[in-house]
Parts: C-alpha cells; structure tokens; sequence
C-alpha cells in the first residue's frame, strides 16, 4: 500500500520539526559548554580565603577551652590565652570573656554583673594587664 500525500505531508513536518528541536538542543549544548568554560576557574586559580569556603575543619572539643559566663559557654582556642584566663578571677575572667568574645559593651557587661560601668572598665584594663604580663613570662620561660 502506498501511503498518501496528507501522510507525506504529515511526516514531512514531523521531519522538519524533529530536525529543528535537534538543531536547537544541539546549539544550546555548545552554547552552555561555551558559557561554563568562559566561566570556570581551576582551584590552583582560586585565593586560600575562596578555597576554605569548599571545606570544613572539624571541631572537637579539645581544640578548644570551654568558659561558663554567666550561663552562656564561650570558647578559646587559643590554648596561652585559656591558660591566662584560667589563673583569672572569676570577675575579671567574666568582664574579658563578655568584652572580647560576645562584643559587649560596659554598659551592658555592668547591668549583667551589677555592676557600674567604671568599675568594668577598671577590671577590664587591670586583666588585661595580668594578661600580658603571663604573655611576657610565658615567652621569657621559652627563650631560656
């Protein structure tokens, strides 16, 4: 049987239509390969800051000491510092931890504390002051 001229007309089109669609993905495949590869970078391009943000370093609790203040935990990794903060009095250690490690103000370190501000300020500076004087001790020890 021969087929007739509406089917030759229909594959026909189907024919036309299927070879257009395959034109189309064909040229966005290139086109999308084109844009990656203007787009790409290789990791020996990227800065170490870019490159941390690929990983996560795990984080153990002995990498760090943990402070109770005031309810709230706060932590120091850097183990001189955690020795220093420990030889502290509570008060004091407290003032610095709020300060330093939760940007609190005086004002507010006071209220929490029932404190007046001056009065945190004082501490603040005298630990910070005991600070650095274990920080010079600790580095004259190492020298010998």
């Amino acid at each position: 049987m021969q087929s007739s001229s509406f089917e030759k007309a229909i594959e026909a089109q189907f024919d036309c239509l299927t070879k257009k669609v395959i034109k189309y993905t064909q040229k966005k495949y290139y086109r999308d390969i084109s844009r990656r590869w203007r787009n790409q970078l290789s990791f020996s391009d990227l800065s170490e800051m870019e490159l941390n943000h690929f990983g996560i370093l795990d984080d153990y609790s002995s990498n760090y000491t943990a402070f109770n203040v005031l309810g709230m935990e706060v932590q120091v990794s850097d183990e001189q510092l955690s020795k220093a903060l420990e030889v502290l009095p509570e008060k004091k250690r407290n003032i610095i931890l709020l300060s330093y490690f939760m940007d609190m103000p005086d004002l507010e370190i006071g209220k929490l504390m029932n404190l007046v501000r001056s009065t945190i300020y004082r501490h603040r500076t005298s630990a910070l002051k005991e600070i650095k004087k274990m920080y010079k001790e600790d580095s004259e020890y190492e020298e010998e």
